[in-house]
């Protein structure tokens, strides 16, 4: 990739604040702990409750929070000796960790689990306006027009989508990138657009292996959005970084890249 590169920065008073320590010392939390959590974009009181919940690392918490549990439901797919990674498929597929468990201990991957509690065949010979995508359940719309969407070139979603009965415009921007609904859920907890994730995905990454990729470099999780849509990798922008270039300056020019695939 061709390297990105900014002018050197005036100082910007709009910059996140520094850390301070006192809220987090006045939690009993350390000093350099803190500093740990802070750097992840996680404020004290949310720190408290993932340390309560038995998390001691902020970026196994971040693993979380992408596979949508809080520390309010963490104890329960731990007890389900679900980790992070695995909970991101089994909440793709719309299990609780209650249910999961279940088909974790008889043996089954959330994959296996989903064909067994899902019937297609069952969906294929249903009649009526649902089964032609036609439905609408409380104004929202049916699979319909997602599925004119899919047909020509990503059919193999259909499912995915379905399974979270997820058919709006969102939807549609998403399945016609190709990008699989849970999938989808992973980028937009990073903070991507289709587009954006859509390239990601071009390059054989998925949301975990590119947040992976940029905890590695030390780059905050709110931040990197940002650094991708101006077109960084992870090494590019830990060095800016540590130029002194904010992460303000890298929406900016995410934002001008947004404008030129927008232009006709």
């Amino acid at each position: 990739m061709t390297e990105t590169t900014f002018d050197q920065p005036d100082p910007d008073p709009n910059r996140r604040p520094g850390f301070d320590p006192e809220p987090w010392e006045s939690l009993g939390i350390s000093r350099q702990e803190g500093e740990q959590w802070f750097r992840n974009r996680i404020e004290p009181g949310d720190a408290l409750s993932w340390r309560r919940a038995g998390v001691s690392e902020p970026i196994e918490a971040v693993r979380w929070k992408i596979a949508g549990v809080d520390p309010k439901t963490v104890r329960e797919w731990v007890y389900a000796e679900i980790d992070a990674r695995e909970a991101v498929v089994w909440s793709e597929l719309g299990y609780k960790a209650a249910r999961a468990r279940v088909h974790k201990r008889a043996g089954r991957t959330a994959v296996q689990a989903y064909g067994h509690d899902h019937a297609w065949a069952g969906t294929a010979q249903a009649t009526g306006p649902a089964a032609a995508g036609l439905s609408q359940v409380s104004g929202v719309p049916g699979p319909h027009r997602l599925f004119q969407a899919l047909r020509a070139q990503h059919p193999h979603l259909r499912h995915s989508y379905m399974s979270r009965q997820w058919f709006d415009d969102e939807a549609i921007a998403w399945a016609s990138h190709g990008i699989d609904a849970g999938d989808a859920m992973a980028w937009k907890e990073l903070g991507l657009s289709p587009v954006e994730a859509g390239r990601q995905q071009a390059l054989g990454q998925s949301a975990m292996a590119t947040a992976k990729a940029w905890w590695a470099a030390g780059i905050p999780v709110e931040e990197v959005a940002d650094w991708i849509g101006a077109g960084l990798t992870p090494a590019e922008a830990a060095a800016q970084r540590a130029q002194g270039v904010t992460v303000e300056r890298a929406a900016v020019l995410r934002s001008l890249r947004k404008d030129e695939e927008a232009a006709p």
